[in-house]
């Protein structure tokens, strides 16, 4: 590895902000600063915008960097949320409040919920549930107890104490609360399937009519939870890991109401810190350092510009491709996708392990791609 690219690797350094260093991170970076000097134009002393999708990247973009403002709102943001979650009086109140939270971009709790291609159908779309809840990457994570697992987890639980002190509770309560959700996810960690299993797509196919799901998890009707998420009532779902939801199913019943309010807390202070006043990203970014291994915090303009670039892309795009996609650009590309296209079709036509019907289906998709 080191005799083909250890040239590279000894005058490309690791940036102390980056946590990898590579082709791709430096092509981010240079669109992180052409979106940089857009935005810096957008919000520079006296300039008017031309127009409303200026106005509104250059509002969204002051409004991030105003720290002085964000400073003073510490968690105020998000404190109509905490009150909401603290208002739950059941079971159904905590699986509306997680749908809630989803749709509002506050995480992912309990589970993990899209929409996708159906693997044994790719022209249908169809909602697919899988094994989710935690913080931590895997359930490795909460299960091992060598060296690094156990370090990690005690950052984590760190980072728990430090999120919940810092939104008005007491040394004892907040340490209680984060002992609250490190074993609540470390019973979901439990339940779950590993990564290897995890890979296996056949053991991860698993399609349920509604009602049937709704039997294996009595108490959660799961036509009011694709409801609840803005998706329209469907006959059929896929779920990648059953037992993982039966498990989860029962742990909502057994566990304290409290201990799932408390969990809901969490995962908006989570999912909230990166955005809150410095405490909160300073010890978002210090977990994130023994997660990751980076060095130094990220630069606040380029935080900033990539969130920009990740909340608002249709309006950050149309500003993008008018300054640096120019038309003559496009064509070069255009030309470069017909070749490529032409150079495809005759690789196809030249099999000689392809069936003639076969290839008739192979160009047929590949005249169908869109550029």
């Amino acid at each position: 590895y080191m005799y083909s690219g250890g040239t590279w690797i000894r005058n490309n350094p690791v940036p102390a902000k980056e946590t990898r260093w590579g082709a791709f991170n430096q092509l981010r970076d240079f669109n992180i600063n052409a979106v940089k000097d857009i935005l810096e134009k957008l919000s520079s002393p006296g300039y008017k915008p031309k127009n409303a999708v200026e106005r509104r990247v250059a509002d969204f973009y002051n409004a991030a960097m105003d720290s002085v403002a964000v400073e003073k709102l510490g968690y105020s943001p998000i404190k109509s949320t905490l009150a909401r979650i603290n208002t739950i009086n059941n079971v159904g109140g905590v699986l509306n409040e997680i749908s809630r939270l989803r749709v509002e971009g506050m995480g992912n709790a309990l589970f993990g919920f899209g929409v996708g291609q159906d693997r044994k159908d790719v022209s249908n779309m169809i909602p697919q549930f899988s094994q989710g809840g935690t913080t931590l990457p895997d359930r490795d994570y909460y299960l091992k107890d060598d060296k690094r697992s156990t370090q990690i987890q005690e950052a984590y639980k760190k980072y728990l104490l430090t999120l919940f002190s810092l939104v008005g509770n007491d040394a004892a309560i907040a340490s209680a609360k984060a002992a609250v959700v490190f074993n609540l996810e470390k019973q979901l960690a439990e339940a779950q399937m590993g990564r290897v299993e995890m890979r296996d797509p056949y053991k991860t196919y698993n399609k349920f009519h509604t009602k049937d799901f709704n039997s294996l998890t009595p108490g959660i009707d799961w036509n009011q939870v694709l409801t609840a998420l803005q998706v329209k009532k469907e006959d059929t779902i896929l779920v990648n890991n059953p037992s993982f939801f039966t498990k989860m199913n029962a742990l909502l019943k057994s566990a304290p109401l409290a201990d799932w309010k408390t969990y809901l807390e969490w995962n908006v202070l989570k999912a909230a810190a990166p955005y809150l006043s410095s405490p909160f990203v300073d010890a978002n970014f210090a977990y994130n350092q023994v997660m990751t291994g980076q060095r130094v915090q990220t630069p606040r303009w380029q935080r900033i510009s990539a969130q920009t670039d990740a909340s608002i892309p249709d309006l950050l795009g149309q500003l993008y491709v008018k300054e640096y996609f120019k038309p003559e650009a496009k064509a070069r590309m255009e030309v470069l996708v017909s070749n490529l296209r032409k150079a495809f079709a005759n690789r196809i036509k030249e099999l000689d392990w392809m069936s003639a019907a076969t290839k008739e289906k192979a160009l047929a998709k590949l005249a169908a791609f869109r550029s």
